[in-house]
Formats: C-alpha cells, sequence, structure tokens
C-alpha cells in the first residue's frame, strides 16, 4: 500500500509539472513578473505569479505570510496551487499589483540591485502601495512630494550629513542644511547620469542609493525602503527627460 501510493504521488507531480511547463510557456508567463528576466523557474504561489531565482531570493524575505515561493522544477505543488495558476498570469498580477502606478513610473528590472528591487517588491505587496484605489489597508507612496530630508556623502565632505534635498524641476536636485534655508550648499545636475541605483549598507548607514555624474558621484541615504524607492524612480525620472 504505501508503494502504491509513492508511485501515485510520483504520477501526480510529474502531471502537475507538465502542467506548471506549459504555463510558463504562455506568452503572459514567459518573463519574471517583478523584474523582466527571461524564463522565470520560480514560483510565488499564493500570488499566483512567475518569477526568477533573484527575485524568488527577495519575495522569501518577505515571510511566508505575505509570498510563499516555489520551484517550479524541483518542488511538489498542491493541487489547488496548480489551480490557481490556471486561473491567473503574471499580465493579471500586473493589472491588480500595479494598477495604481504612476503613469510615467520606471520600472525596476533585472539590471537593477537587488536592494532597488527588494524596495520594489516590499513596497507591491507588503505595503500594497499600487494596488487598485477602492482597495482599504493599502499604505500609498506620494510620488509627487519630490523633497526631503535625507543624509549625504560626498568627496569633499566625508562624513554623512544630514540634509534636505529637493528637485528643482527635472534640472538638478538641490541640498540645504535645512529645509528653512534659501540657499543651498550645492546641486547634483541631472543632465548626463549614469548610475541611479541603491547599493548596499555603507558605513552604518542603510537605504543608501548612488548618483554617478560626468564629474562627481553622490552618495545618499534614506529612512526606509520606501523612501528610497521615491527617491530612485523620481531622479531617474528627470534625467531621462533631460535625455535628448
Amino acid at each position: 500500500m504505501p508503494m502504491t501510493s509513492s508511485i501515485n504521488d510520483i504520477n501526480i507531480d510529474t502531471v502537475n509539472k507538465e502542467i506548471i511547463r506549459g504555463l510558463l510557456k504562455l506568452p503572459e508567463n514567459q518573463f519574471c513578473g517583478e523584474c523582466g528576466m527571461i524564463e522565470p523557474q520560480w514560483a510565488s504561489v499564493n500570488l499566483g505569479i512567475f518569477i526568477c531565482l533573484s527575485c524568488a531570493g527577495l519575495h522569501r524575505r518577505l515571510g511566508t505570510h505575505i509570498s510563499r515561493v516555489k520551484s517550479c522544477e524541483l518542488d511538489n505543488w498542491l493541487k489547488s496551487e496548480i489551480e490557481t495558476f490556471k486561473e491567473t498570469n503574471n499580465l493579471k498580477a500586473k493589472e491588480y499589483w500595479e494598477s495604481s502606478l504612476p503613469s510615467e513610473f520606471i520600472r525596476p528590472t533585472y539590471a537593477d540591485s537587488n536592494g532597488l528591487k527588494e524596495a520594489w517588491i516590499r513596497c507591491k505587496y507588503e505595503d500594497k502601495a499600487f494596488v487598485p484605489e477602492d482597495v482599504p489597508g493599502a499604505k500609498r507612496l506620494n510620488f509627487s512630494k519630490r523633497e526631503g530630508y535625507v543624509y549625504k556623502k560626498g568627496i569633499i565632505v566625508k562624513n554623512w550629513k544630514r540634509r534636505f534635498m529637493k528637485f528643482i524641476g527635472d534640472d538638478r536636485l538641490e541640498y540645504f542644511k535645512n529645509e528653512q534655508d534659501k540657499t543651498p550648499c550645492g546641486s547634483i545636475s541631472l543632465h548626463d547620469c549614469g548610475q541611479i541605483d541603491s547599493i548596499q549598507e555603507l558605513e552604518g548607514r542603510t537605504f543608501c542609493f548612488i548618483i554617478s555624474t560626468p564629474k562627481r558621484r553622490f552618495l545618499i541615504s534614506c529612512d526606509n525602503y520606501q523612501q528610497l524607492l521615491i527617491w530612485i524612480i523620481n531622479t531617474r525620472l528627470s534625467s531621462k527627460r533631460n535625455s535628448p
């Protein structure tokens, strides 16, 4: 009897694997639901999205109460999980979880740092920041607020300094000792920017990102992952608007 049960389990798993492989071949599932990497081989079985190996690791950091991650090839799938993926796909999940994204939002891609992708994923599922407007309990992000306090470090001032930073149109960022100051300590041109991305924790500061310009590189630290996402996306957007 136990041997028969084991054989049946193997047969069921084989059938389930074939179903999953078929679902992965659908056009809407051929790219990671988070970063766009081709041929995802992992999945969040409760959220109903196929994801790449890198994003699977970031999903695991959310905790199983938010996202339960399985390999499409290595793990056994329940019938209920298979049925979930028959009813949904990456495109449908995107329509829900990214329903209220700003129109010009620049989605993080597989080429971006894990820090940025994690901020993006946490905002999507932990905060439910971009779900439809009528969904209760969502923690929305304010991308229109293009100013705030950060910690900044440069080549001249080698220690982290708290600064009030704000966008001057799309032309540049200016930073001040405090919000009331009228004269900036300096500015960051948003023309011809290179790297605008998160970096690892630096000298005890978390939620850090870098802005590289032809003349200098600027290191900036935020208070949380929500601010990190807002600053990077807004800076990238302004830089993009300045491109020929």
